[in-house]
Formats: structure tokens, C-alpha cells, sequence
């Protein structure tokens, strides 16, 4: 009996020391990986999720924060980024020549003042300086001179179908570009009663239709009509803005040379009655000034800075800043022509006695 007794109670002891001892983990592989799949099987893991942890950055920021750690603070520009532009510099200064740099300029006689003026503006010189600095040579002579290429740039008048032919002749192309306005006008003496023309009626005096002052309102006495030589400024605007095509009579007993020997000629006490004659609006009312004469009225309407600006006189006309068409981009002479259309530009132009020019 003691024997059984024993028996179980040693039993009992071993069954006790086996439940107490350890049981053995799996071998895994470094980093905690399970070796084979069947074992991953045995611990319940997903082989394609088994480590998420491990495909993150152990220095990931919380979720909802911006940017990795390692990035600079907010207030430093990344060097993958672009610099902000800098600081954009003033507007750049007015336009400014030396005489060296000053492009060779010519023109008409009437447009002189005002390329004096211009002058003065762009390169700080006195009236003096000017008048000795800027040379015309009468508007035929500026385009002859541009065509030639011995000068830069002209102020004109537009051109004669003479001057139009030389230039297609020698290759030459013209920009013109508009920088103030003028008027073509019809005088005659201070003494002539005749207050005012239609472009018709001169038109008929100067094809030989109409002779006689009467048949226009005035005395009974011929009309000695003058006009100017061929290819003149006058001339090409007589022949373009009131003939139109139609043949002027009286060549050559009645062509007077220069613009001064016209108005003269009116001006002079033996025409007294009898002269009429045609200017440049601006030459005969501030340069070269005659107390004798008095510009007509056509079509009614009176010439003036205010007619001639408005367009309401028939016979306003645009003055031109002409130079050759392969004048290079950004040029001096561009860069003079482009200033002239500028408010500064344009008190230069009104400076010298032109109306300012408005397209």
C-alpha cells in the first residue's frame, strides 16, 4: 500500500516539474522576421504586412504634420528653390544724346525751330549752341541727303512722286512716322479786300480758268498767282492736297524760288492788289512774319492752332520724322522718333511752333 502511494506521489512531482519548465520559441530570422512561412503561419502574421513599421522612417512626423523633419524652417528658402526676383530698379532715365551721339538730322526750313528745340530737350544745349549745332537744308535736299545716307533722320513734309522715284532707284525705303501738324495756307496782301477762297475757286485760278479778282468777290484787277519751284515742300503740298492731279498754268514766269521769296513777294507794295500766293502755316505766322500780308479763309473756315488741330481746315496737314527703313531696331534714330511721340517729345514739337500730334 505504501508502495502505490509512493508511486503516485513521485508521479504527481514529475507532471508538476514538466508544466513549470519554459517552452521554446520559434527560431526567427534577424529583425524579428519569421523563417519560413509555415512558421509565419503558426504566429497568425500576413507576409505582405508583416512589418509596416519598418517602411517608415523611424523619424516620421506625426499625421497632419508638414514636411519631413529635416526640413528647413519656414521662414529659409530651400535650396531647391528658386531666389524671390530682385527688387525691380527704377524706371529708366529720359532719353539723352551727346552731340557726338546725336543722330546727323536735316529737314525743311520751316521745321528748323522746332529741330532746334529738339535739340536743346535731348541734348542740354543753349539756343546758341543749337542754332550753330542743327543745319536744314530745305525738305528736296533733306530726302536727296537721307538717300544718300549722309544723314540719320529728316523732319518733312511728305514727299515728292520725284523724290519717291530717286529713292526706288537707289533701293531706298522710307518709315515716316507722325510727330506734330501744320496747315497749308493762301495768302495774299493787306490790302487785297478778299477775305476767302473755296479750293475750287483756286483750284480755277491756278489752271488759268479764273483771272481776274473780281470774279472771286474783289477788284477789278488780274491775279498774278505765284508758286514755287519744283520738288519744294510748298510746291509737292500745293501740287497733292489742292490740285490733285490737275496741271498748274503760268510756268515759269510765275515760279518763285525759297519760301521767304514767295511771301515777298506778296508782301511787296507793286502786288499790293494783285499777288496771292501759299505758305506753311507755322513759317509764315512766326518765322518769317510779314505785316503786309494776311492768309485766307478756305471753305470758310480761318486757319489757326485750333483749327488746324482739330482738323476742321481743310488743309492741315501732318509734319514727319522720315529715316530709311533698315534703320536697325533700338537705334539711335529709333529711339529719337519714338521719344518725339512722347509727352516730353511732343512739348519739344509745340516748342517749336508745330500743333502736337494726335493720331
Amino acid at each position: 500500500m505504501k508502495k502505490m502511494m509512493f508511486a503516485a506521489l513521485a508521479a504527481l512531482v514529475l507532471l508538476l516539474s514538466s508544466c513549470s519548465r519554459p517552452a521554446v520559441p520559434p527560431t526567427a530570422e534577424p529583425g524579428g522576421t519569421p523563417s519560413s512561412a509555415a512558421e509565419a503561419e503558426t504566429t497568425g502574421a500576413d507576409i505582405t504586412t508583416a512589418q509596416p513599421e519598418l517602411t517608415e522612417s523611424p523619424t516620421a512626423e506625426p499625421a497632419g504634420t508638414e514636411g519631413p523633419a529635416t526640413e528647413p524652417p519656414a521662414t529659409e528658402i530651400p535650396t531647391t528653390q528658386a531666389p524671390p526676383s530682385p527688387t525691380p530698379s527704377a524706371a529708366p532715365g529720359p532719353l539723352r544724346f551727346t552731340k557726338e551721339t546725336y543722330p546727323k538730322v536735316d529737314g525743311a526750313t520751316a521745321m528748323y525751330p522746332m529741330s532746334v528745340e529738339i535739340a536743346k530737350s535731348l541734348i542740354g544745349l543753349t539756343d546758341e549752341e543749337a542754332t550753330e549745332f542743327i543745319v536744314h537744308h530745305t525738305t528736296a535736299n533733306a530726302y536727296y541727303n537721307l538717300i544718300d545716307r549722309t544723314v540719320d533722320v529728316i523732319f518733312v513734309s511728305e514727299p515728292s512722286d520725284d523724290i519717291l522715284n530717286r529713292a526706288r532707284e537707289a533701293g531706298v525705303t522710307f518709315e515716316m512716322a507722325g510727330i506734330g501738324r501744320d496747315g497749308f495756307v493762301f495768302i495774299v496782301n493787306q490790302d487785297n479786300p478778299v477775305e476767302s477762297l473755296t479750293l475750287d475757286e483756286i483750284r480755277k485760278i491756278y489752271t488759268g480758268e479764273i483771272t481776274n479778282w473780281k470774279e472771286v468777290g474783289g477788284e477789278d484787277i488780274p491775279i498774278l498767282a505765284y508758286q514755287r519751284e519744283p520738288n519744294s515742300g510748298s510746291q509737292n503740298l500745293m501740287e497733292k492736297m489742292v490740285m490733285k492731279g490737275l496741271t498748274m498754268t503760268g510756268a515759269p514766269t510765275m515760279i518763285i524760288s525759297g519760301m521767304e521769296g514767295l511771301i515777298d513777294a506778296v508782301a511787296s507794295y507793286e502786288n499790293s492788289r494783285s499777288a496771292l500766293g501759299y505758305s506753311i502755316y507755322l513759317y509764315a505766322k512766326d518765322q518769317y512774319v510779314r505785316d503786309s500780308i494776311k492768309f485766307l479763309s478756305v471753305d470758310g473756315v480761318y486757319p489757326t492752332d485750333e483749327s488746324i488741330a482739330d482738323g476742321s481746315y481743310p488743309l492741315s496737314k501732318i509734319v514727319y520724322a522720315v529715316f530709311r527703313a533698315d534703320e536697325p531696331e533700338g537705334s539711335p534714330v529709333r529711339q529719337l522718333v519714338e521719344w518725339l511721340r512722347t509727352p516730353e517729345g511732343q512739348q519739344a514739337v509745340e516748342a517749336g511752333g508745330y500743333v502736337g500730334f494726335e493720331e
